[in-house]
C-alpha cells in the first residue's frame, strides 16, 4: 500500500523534529559544558605550533624571528601564539639560538599553581654544527615538566 501525501509529510516532519531536539541538545551541551580542550592543552599545542614555525622561519631566512607575528601559518596544523587562556605566547632568544616560550597561565603573572602555574618550553634552534634544527626539533624543556611535577606531589 502506497503512503499518501498526508503521512510522507508526517513523517518528514518527526525526523525534522527529532534532528531538531539533537541539535539543540548538541548546542546547549556546548553552551554548558564549553571547553572540549581544557586551557593548558591548547597552551601545548599552540606552544608546538609557535615552535615549529619559528624554526621554518629560520630556514628559510637564516635567523630567527624578531617576534612570533613575523612567522607564517602552517597549513593543517594549529597556528596560534595565543595561550588557554587568550593571553599572548611570551618568545624570547638569546644569542646562541635557545629559544624560549612561555604562558604565565591564568592570572597573568609569574609563579603560581594550578591554571595559575608558568609553562615553559625551551629549544636549541641550531644543531651542533651550527646549521639550523629542522621543525620537528626536540624540547631541550619540554613546556609540561612543571605541571607533570605538580602532579607527582
Amino acid at each position: 500500500m502506497k503512503k499518501t501525501s498526508k503521512e510522507s509529510n508526517k513523517t518528514l516532519h518527526i525526523v525534522l523534529i527529532i534532528g531538531a531536539v539533537a541539535v539543540a541538545g548538541l548546542v546547549g551541551y556546548v553552551v554548558l559544558f564549553g571547553n572540549f580542550v581544557p586551557p593548558i592543552s591548547q597552551t601545548g599545542l599552540a606552544m608546538n605550533s609557535c615552535k615549529e614555525r619559528i624554526q621554518q622561519y629560520a630556514l628559510e631566512h637564516d635567523k630567527l624571528p624578531a617576534k612570533l607575528s613575523d612567522t607564517k601559518e602552517i597549513a593543517g596544523t594549529f597556528n596560534s601564539n595565543i595561550d588557554g587562556w587568550g593571553n599572548d605566547i611570551i618568545y624570547s632568544a638569546d644569542a646562541n639560538g635557545v629559544v624560549t616560550l612561555t604562558s604565565y597561565g591564568k592570572d597573568k603573572k609569574p609563579g603560581g599553581t594550578g591554571d595559575n602555574t608558568d609553562i615553559t618550553g625551551i629549544f636549541k634552534s641550531r644543531e651542533i654544527n651550527g646549521e639550523w634544527a629542522n621543525q620537528n626539533v626536540g624540547w631541550t624543556k619540554e613546556p609540561f615538566s612543571e605541571l607533570r611535577k605538580q602532579r607527582r606531589r
